[in-house]
C-alpha cells in the first residue's frame, strides 16, 4: 500500500458549483502536488456532501493510504469509500444519514455523443436521463455535439491535474453528482465489447455486471446496454434509430488527422452501404501513416478483420500496419456476421427490469443474438487475436 495521503479541503459548494483544493503528501509530510479543482453544474444544483465525497473517491482508487475530506460526510459513505479505496478515510464531521430514494427504475446514461453512447441512448427507455462531462481542451468538440441534447453537464478542469490518471471511474462523476436530482436507479456508460481483453475470455468479469462501488453507494445499479455489441453493432443500431446523427457524432469524436476518426469513417461507410442509406458523412483523406501496427491495439486489430471483409485489405491497411497473412485469410474465409450481432454473455446478468426493453429495441434494429455459427466464428477470431494479445 502506498503511503501517499490526500486531503480535500477549502470546499465551496453553491448552486451550480463545487470547488475544492486537494493536497497529496508522502510519508514524510512533503507536498507532492496541490491544485484547485472545480465542477460547474448545469442545470445548477447543489449536491449533498455525501455525493461530493463519492465523486471525489473516483479520483482516488487505491492510490492513497489515507483520504481526508475537510467537510461533513456520513458514516455509511465513509465506510463505503474506505472499502473501495482500501484507505483510512476520515472527515471533519461524520454522521448517520442514510438516504433512501424510492425506486422508480429511472435510468441515466453517461453521454459523450460518440457512437457507443449514442447507440446506448437508442436502446434505452425514452425517459432516460443524460449526463455529460465537459473536460475542455481537446475534448471541446464533444461538447459542441452533446450540448444539443437535453443533458446535465459537469464542466471541470480535472484533466489539468495528476488525479486524472488514478481511475477510469472519474468518467462517472456527473452521474454521481446528479444522482439525487435525477433519482437514478440504473446508470450506464457506452462501453462496448472490444474495449477490454477480458471481454474475450470464457468468463468475462464485465458479464457478472457488478456495479462499481462509488456508483452503487450513490444508489445506482449498472445496466450495460451496449457491452454485448461491437462498434459494428452500435452503428447498426444508430443507423436504424437515428441515422442523421452518425455524421455529426463522427465529426465530434476526434481530430480529422487521428487514426480513430478514419477507422470510424470506414466502418460508417460500410454500415451505410449495408443499410443502403447515405449518412452524409464528412469524408477525410486517408492518414499519411497508420498509428498502430497489428498487435498493438486490440480494438483496431479486432475491427480490421471486418474492414478487410467489407472494404478490402488496402483500406484496412490505412487503419493499421503490418496486417498478418493469417488475419487476411480469416477475414476472407469467415462470414463475420457475429460482429453485427449480440454476444449474449453480456445480458445474462442485465437488470431484469430493463432486459425486455433492450431485447425488443435490438430486435427492431435487426440485431439478433449470436447463432451457433456465430459462436463458432467468434471462437476462431478469439483464437486468432490470442496470438497477438493477452486475453485474460
Amino acid at each position: 500500500m502506498s503511503e501517499i495521503k490526500i486531503i480535500f479541503s477549502d470546499f465551496i459548494t453553491i448552486d451550480g458549483e463545487v470547488s475544492f483544493t486537494y493536497t497529496e503528501t508522502n510519508s514524510e509530510g512533503e507536498n507532492l502536488s496541490s491544485n484547485r479543482i472545480y465542477f460547474n453544474l448545469f442545470p445548477a444544483i447543489k449536491p449533498r456532501p455525501d455525493l461530493i465525497a463519492l465523486a471525489l473517491s473516483t479520483l482516488c482508487a487505491k492510490t492513497y493510504s489515507s483520504i481526508h475530506f475537510d467537510t461533513n460526510v456520513s458514516e455509511s459513505i465513509i465506510y463505503a469509500i474506505s472499502k473501495f479505496t482500501s484507505a483510512v478515510v476520515t472527515a471533519s464531521f461524520s454522521f448517520d444519514n442514510s438516504v433512501q430514494r424510492r425506486k422508480r427504475n429511472n435510468v441515466t446514461l453517461n453521454f459523450s455523443g460518440g457512437f457507443d453512447s449514442l447507440a446506448a441512448k437508442c436502446l434505452m427507455p425514452e425517459s432516460t436521463n443524460l449526463v455529460s462531462m465537459d473536460f475542455g481542451g481537446r475534448f471541446s468538440r464533444e461538447r459542441r455535439f452533446f450540448e444539443n441534447f437535453d443533458t446535465c453537464i459537469v464542466t471541470t478542469n480535472l484533466l489539468e491535474t495528476p488525479l486524472k490518471s488514478n481511475s477510469w471511474s472519474m468518467m462517472g462523476i456527473a452521474s454521481i453528482l446528479y444522482s439525487d436530482y435525477l433519482a437514478t436507479d440504473f446508470h450506464t456508460f457506452g462501453s462496448i465489447f472490444e474495449v477490454s481483453p477480458n471481454n474475450f475470455t470464457d468468463s468475462p468479469a464485465a458479464a457478472r455486471n457488478n456495479s462499481f462501488p462509488p456508483f452503487l453507494a450513490a444508489g445506482m445499479e449498472n445496466a450495460p446496454y451496449v457491452l454485448g455489441l461491437t462498434e459494428v453493432g452500435t452503428l447498426k443500431v444508430i443507423g436504424h434509430y437515428e441515422p442523421e446523427l452518425i455524421a455529426p457524432s463522427l465529426d465530434s469524436l476526434a481530430d480529422p488527422v487521428e487514426e480513430k476518426r478514419y477507422r470510424k469513417q470506414v466502418l460508417s461507410l460500410i454500415a451505410s452501404e449495408k443499410a443502403k442509406r447515405d449518412y452524409n458523412l464528412t469524408i477525410i483523406d486517408t492518414p499519411p501513416r497508420p498509428h498502430f501496427k497489428f498487435g498493438q491495439n486490440l480494438s483496431a486489430d479486432f475491427l480490421s478483420l471486418y474492414i478487410i471483409k467489407h472494404a478490402g485489405l488496402d483500406i484496412a491497411s490505412h487503419t493499421i500496419m503490418d496486417i498478418p497473412d493469417e488475419v487476411v485469410k480469416a477475414a476472407d474465409n469467415l462470414s463475420l456476421m457475429f460482429y453485427e450481432r449480440l454476444n449474449t454473455n453480456f445480458i445474462e446478468n442485465f437488470p431484469k427490469e430493463l432486459v425486455g426493453g433492450l431485447l425488443s429495441k435490438l430486435g427492431n434494429a435487426g440485431v439478433i443474438p449470436f447463432t451457433p455459427d456465430d459462436w463458432k466464428e467468434y471462437y476462431q477470431v478469439r483464437e486468432l487475436m490470442s496470438n497477438y494479445h493477452e486475453l485474460k
